[in-house]
């Protein structure tokens, strides 16, 4: 029986005493309209709780005055008890609303890197190969198109070698983190999401050492590192399904699979062979074949599909001495191997027979993988991405239990559970996704702390390409772009559901390896850089994709999984286009590292110009730390007076630009933006001056 951490054991490891009530900011929203008012008649907002005596601590109560924006949303960030509470809102410190019921909190702590950090996700084999001895199957030049079968040689050790590149591209690793597909066993696919053994590194990649080393060399950067675990599925060749194919019903495994077929009554029917030429599929060979004369009856006997990239057991291969291909086939006793247009008779991860999918009620299947995490702790592992979480068998019992064995893991390891970091691959940021990220009664992530967050993607890459997206997917429906002021309801309804601390460390993805690159979808830079600009300043942990920084493009799988470029990067001057992209992105980031607000502060909405589609906000954190991001789809064609009246910062004469150094004055709680200053991207950002 799995229990749950023993909550002292945190709290020590956050140096508080028992009991101690902690505060953290906590985000808020006031929508006059949903709860009956006029917007006009209301003139000041403050939050109402324990936290400040229900209002009646008058000299506490201006800290939790909120801001209202150009749209008639009241905003703010306030310190409140960790955990669960109750709160109101006092409306022109005269009425309280809602004035019978009471509303509630329940806080989130993330860890406290993951907020600060920028990530970049890395697919090892498309990234760089530094151990020269390895001998990778499959292996094609590093700068030919990449397929669904053959690989490109990248290994831990490049990725090691490489750190010189990405603390050229971030200027420092401190707070930074690399998020590492899939890094264990499958020789049967070059993406590694079939895996064959969870505890074991594919050796294409290398081994544990050369894991040890990477580790260590960013954590003495001060970076971190995750890696992707694909629990839902295994793939052929793990051997639990393998032993099934051997054994059937006596197999020890025989429960590890959602919906197998009884093989004492019905064989595994699994879909690999190609067209017949004579009495054999022209895709197989046997391995130790029986019918041979070097035929060893000391050795197993398989069928071997695609050059070995699946090898399936011959059961007591001596009876198939005189026995034709297609007999040796067709009599397996618990097995049987199909034509590949068939489909499987067992499940499978969206009905792709490659990914027998695991019953994770099983205790032994819990333990099974609960210990391959545990390992990876060990070694020294960040944290966690988690493949397809919402589809496993019985879910959400599933991710409790492993957060506590991960937490449990980090104690015995002197780690403190509150830095291990835990994202979902949940596409969909309706309540069903952020059900998952829910705290307990001590505001301590239950399953994870933080999702990709698609849904921001999907809404802001709809503004920009004019494409609307299918819910949780990069396919299009239909084309047609959502407005700015949709584009800002969006956003904010993707905040205000969740707590602050998962705001913060949400992952903040535009490319990935499931998606179109960002640079392909938009196909004018002037748009993928007015993208990254309200990716770096908008609440939540950016994220690259590898080689996006240098203007990679790429369709849909395999297209988007090219190999990096690092001739691109080598020769910069002749590459002004790339160049230009790479430059953006270093400033991006050295903005994100100095402006405190890009962190810790909410986004105050200026302008939803829907008519001219501009977009513009801020994040305001104090009279010292803010920005304004300004965004536009297409060229403006008259100046833009850019109205910041009745916010916090009104006063503020001097702006600049911190992309091209420029300055702006406000003129009258105006400041005026020429089309020229959008001519080479379609997004500027001003700070102070």
């Amino acid at each position: 029986m799995i229990k749950s951490l023993n909550p002292a054991l945190i709290s020590v490891y956050r140096g508080l005493p028992m009991n101690q009530s902690e505060e953290v900011n906590e985000i808020f929203y006031f929508y006059p309209e949903k709860f009956g008012y006029n917007p006009s008649s209301i003139e000041q907002v403050h939050l109402v709780g324990d936290f400040n005596e229900w209002g009646k601590e008058t000299q506490k109560i201006e800290e939790y005055k909120l801001i209202k924006d150009k749209t008639n949303k009241w905003i703010g960030i306030f310190k409140v008890s960790k955990g669960k509470g109750f709160y109101k809102f006092l409306l022109n410190k005269n009425t309280y609303t809602p004035n019978i019921t009471l509303l509630s909190y329940s806080t989130v702590s993330t860890p406290e890197w993951a907020k600060k950090t920028i990530w970049y996700q890395i697919m090892t084999d498309r990234f760089h190969k530094g151990n020269k001895s390895v001998k990778t199957p499959n292996l094609i030049p590093w700068d030919a198109p990449p397929d669904y079968f053959n690989n490109f040689g990248g290994d831990l050790t490049g990725i090691k070698n490489k750190i010189p590149y990405l603390k050229n591209l971030y200027g420092s690793l401190r707070d930074k983190a690399i998020y590492l597909n899939p890094i264990n066993k499958s020789i049967a696919s070059n993406h590694k999401y079939w895996p064959e053994d969870f505890e074991v590194i594919d050796p294409q990649f290398g081994d544990e050492e050369d894991l040890k080393e990477l580790i260590d060399a960013l954590h003495k950067e001060d970076a971190k590192i995750i890696i992707d675990l694909v629990y839902n599925h295994t793939g052929l060749n793990h051997y639990a399904f393998l032993d099934i194919l051997i054994d059937g019903n006596k197999s020890r495994y025989i429960n590890w699979y959602r919906d197998l077929p009884k093989p004492s009554r019905e064989k595994i029917e699994i879909p690999v062979l190609e067209n017949y030429l004579g009495d054999k599929p022209q895709n197989l060979e046997i391995l130790n074949d029986p019918r041979n004369n070097n035929y060893d009856d000391k050795r197993n006997s398989y069928l071997s599909i695609w050059s070995g990239k699946y090898k399936f057991p011959i059961n007591k291969p001596e009876k198939f001495k005189h026995a034709s291909t297609e007999e040796i086939i067709y009599n397996q006793p618990f097995y049987k191997l199909v034509h590949i247009h068939n489909n499987s008779n067992y499940k499978c991860w969206m009905g792709y027979f490659e990914m027998p999918e695991l019953n994770t009620k099983n205790p032994e299947v819990k333990e099974h993988l609960f210990s391959a995490a545990r390992k990876w702790i060990k070694i020294g592992i960040d944290g966690f991405r988690l493949d397809v979480p919402d589809i496993i068998n019985n879910s959400y019992q599933f991710w409790k239990e492993f957060r506590q064995e991960i937490n449990k893991e980090a104690v015995l390891n002197k780690i403190n559970p509150a830095d291990i970091y835990v994202v979902g691959e949940i596409w969909s940021g309706e309540i069903l996704g952020n059900t998952y990220l829910y705290g307990d009664e001590e505001s301590n992530p239950v399953r994870f702390d933080a999702n990709m967050n698609y849904p921001i993607r999907e809404a802001i890459l709809n503004f920009f390409s004019g494409e609307i997206l299918n819910k949780a997917s990069d396919s299009i429906c239909q084309q047609g772009e959502i407005t700015a002021s949709e584009l800002d309801k969006e956003l904010h309804k993707n905040i205000s559901c969740l707590s602050w601390g998962t705001n913060q460390a949400q992952y903040n993805v535009f490319s990935s390896h499931d998606t179109r690159r960002i640079r392909t979808i938009l196909n004018d830079d002037r748009k993928l850089k007015a993208v990254l600009t309200m990716q770096f300043t908008l609440p939540g942990a950016p994220t690259i994709y590898y080689g996006d920084e240098l203007g990679m493009t790429g369709g849909k799988d395999p297209e988007n999984r090219t190999s990096m470029r690092w001739n691109v990067f080598n020769d910069l001057l002749h590459h002004p286009e790339e160049d230009s992209i790479f430059n953006l992105y270093k400033k991006l980031i050295d903005l994100r590292k100095n402006k405190p607000c890009l962190i810790e502060a909410h986004l105050l909405t200026i302008l939803t110009d829907d008519e001219r589609k501009i977009y513009a906000y801020a994040r305001y954190n104090d009279k010292s730390d803010y920005t304004i991001s300004i965004v536009t789809r297409e060229e403006l064609k008259e100046e833009l007076n850019l109205d910041i009246s009745g916010l916090p910062f009104e006063d503020k004469t001097e702006w600049k630009d911190p992309i091209s150094n420029k300055d702006y004055i406000n003129y009258g709680r105006n400041i005026i933006i020429q089309p020229t200053d959008l001519k080479e991207s379609f997004g500027l950002i001003l700070i102070p001056n």
